[in-house]
């Protein structure tokens, strides 16, 4: 099969951050044959189909290098929790999830992501513990069928709800049995069933990809850590997992292992190049240095820090040390979205302060990067993905320029971080192939995935209610710890530090 795209304007996000004003693209067999300006001789080849881009721009599909697709069924449903408190209530229904109730939050979640130009996404799956792995046997099927890229991580815990935050017992005591019901759902998966796991599905689809998913730096025990770094090394794949994602993580840290996060990660010899690390708000810049020196990547994830408290994550420093960073949105009950040009914008817009010079404010160009390479590189497809260069796989985005955000012939860079929304996507290929087609998903009936997710949801309120009251028991414990940690301050951090 072979495809002809013309005279689009192309931001190929290549090493020079190349944008051709005007030029041509070639998909050959699910690759990139030719990008570059108009070629005569090139366009009067046999193609199977020509596409004119006159009035389109063209760019690498987006990567979301850090998601959860399994709770998309209950998006909307929070507010006003800290990360510590929403965890809980937001993972409560999960244990009702069915198999086809997994597989449908993850079909509609690939068809807002393909939608908004997501080609790809980092998805770190915890879905219902009590099901055969999880339920990621139904989130790699949704994918496959919608004609999605993902790197999907296996998601491991093993250490008590109570010990893995600096909660006061006495309030713990006084919630009953609802931790223990916490820490039973949570620690469900083990080692031995993830092995199994990677041995029957790895390479089972062309366009997923397996990772280990430890859930976070604070919720492990050395022994299920250094287990994980086998893991990864035994089958050839990747680690990914959340750290530092707020206060109460950072200090854990320090009270039960008397190390920073990313310190006790690279002790362990957890830390590497095929490491990626989502969120990292409360790291030092001692971790930031090491997470560089080890190759590991960072992603940034804007809209469900700030929604969840959590803070804002140094991105600029991160950077200045020398780390990999990406961008991502989260998962659905915390960012309440997978438009990853959301995500560009509030990444663009945080980073800007009046207390350090303009000119360290980040660029467009290097905003891109991070929702692209950079993210591919989280998912271990940095030779394969996130740019558009020859030989690459043919993973393109076309927007129209008949649109409010691109009709003006300005900075493209500036144009797609600044102004667009997602809105003006018109054609999404993976693979070369087209799985979106003037704004709609080619292989998913869209309307018929969104009747049943409001049937599904519907049918699910009863125990979603029971679920949450039963949460809310543990409310009292974090709230203590919630305010007793906002008067801690942190070894190694000056006074400000955050926004430096």
């Amino acid at each position: 099969m072979r495809t002809l795209i013309r005279d689009a304007a192309i931001v190929t996000v290549d090493a020079a951050d190349t944008v051709l004003p005007r030029g041509d693209l070639v998909i050959e067999n699910g690759r990139l044959a030719y990008v570059g300006p108009p070629d005569d001789a090139r366009r009067r080849e046999r193609y199977d189909a020509v596409f004119d881009g006159a009035r389109h721009v063209a760019m690498p599909g987006l990567v979301n290098a850090h998601t959860h697709t399994y709770a998309t069924l209950f998006k909307g449903s929070f507010e006003r929790l800290p990360l510590d408190l929403w965890l809980v209530y937001m993972r409560s229904p999960t244990g009702r999830l069915s198999d086809e109730q997994l597989y449908l939050g993850s079909l509609v979640s690939a068809v807002e992501m393909l939608r908004t130009g997501t080609t790809t996404c980092l998805d770190h799956f915890f879905g219902n513990t009590s099901l055969a792995y999880g339920g990621m046997p139904q989130e790699l099927a949704a994918m496959d069928a919608a004609g999605m890229r993902a790197a999907v991580a296996y998601v491991l815990a093993d250490l008590k709800w109570e010990d893995t935050l600096p909660l006061d017992p006495r309030f713990v005591q006084a919630s009953g049995g609802a931790a223990a019901q916490v820490t039973g759902r949570e620690t469900a998966q083990g080692l031995e069933a993830a092995a199994e796991f990677f041995a029957a599905y790895q390479g089972r689809y062309p366009r997923i990809s397996l990772l280990v998913g430890p859930s976070a730096a604070h919720r492990l025990s050395d022994a299920m850590l250094a287990g994980c770094r086998a893991l990864a090394d035994r089958f050839g794949i990747g680690l990914h997992l959340h750290v530092g994602e707020a206060k109460s993580h950072a200090v854990q840290a320090r009270e039960a292992f008397h190390t920073t996060l990313v310190g006790r990660l690279d002790a362990l010899g957890v830390l590497g190049p095929d490491v990626s690390m989502a969120h990292c708000v409360w790291l030092d810049d001692d971790e930031f240095a090491l997470a560089a020196s080890r190759g590991a990547t960072i992603i940034h994830n804007p809209a469900s820090n700030l929604k969840l408290g959590s803070g804002v994550a140094r991105v600029r420093r991160m950077r200045e040390l020398g780390v990999n960073v990406a961008v991502a949105t989260d998962g659905p009950c915390s960012s309440d979205n997978f438009n990853m040009f959301e995500a560009l914008r509030l990444t663009a817009l945080l980073h800007t302060s009046n207390q350090v010079d303009y000119r360290q404010w980040p660029a467009a160009r290097d905003l891109l990067r991070m929702a692209t390479i950079n993210g591919a590189r989280a998912c271990g497809l940095q030779d394969e993905i996130g740019s558009l260069e020859v030989g690459k796989r043919a993973d393109v985005v076309l927007l129209r320029r008949d649109s409010y955000a691109l009709a003006a012939d300005n900075d493209l860079p500036v144009q797609l971080v600044y102004c667009e929304n997602g809105a003006a996507v018109d054609t999404v290929f993976v693979d070369g192939e087209i799985v979106v087609r003037e704004g709609r998903c080619t292989r998913v009936d869209e309307q018929a995935v969104y009747r049943q997710v409001s049937a599904t949801r519907a049918a699910l309120q009863p125990g979603f209610a029971a679920d949450l009251a039963a949460a809310a028991a543990l409310e009292p414990a974090v709230h203590e710890m919630w305010q007793r940690l906002a008067g801690w301050p942190l070894p190694s951090m000056a006074p400000g530090a955050w926004f430096a």
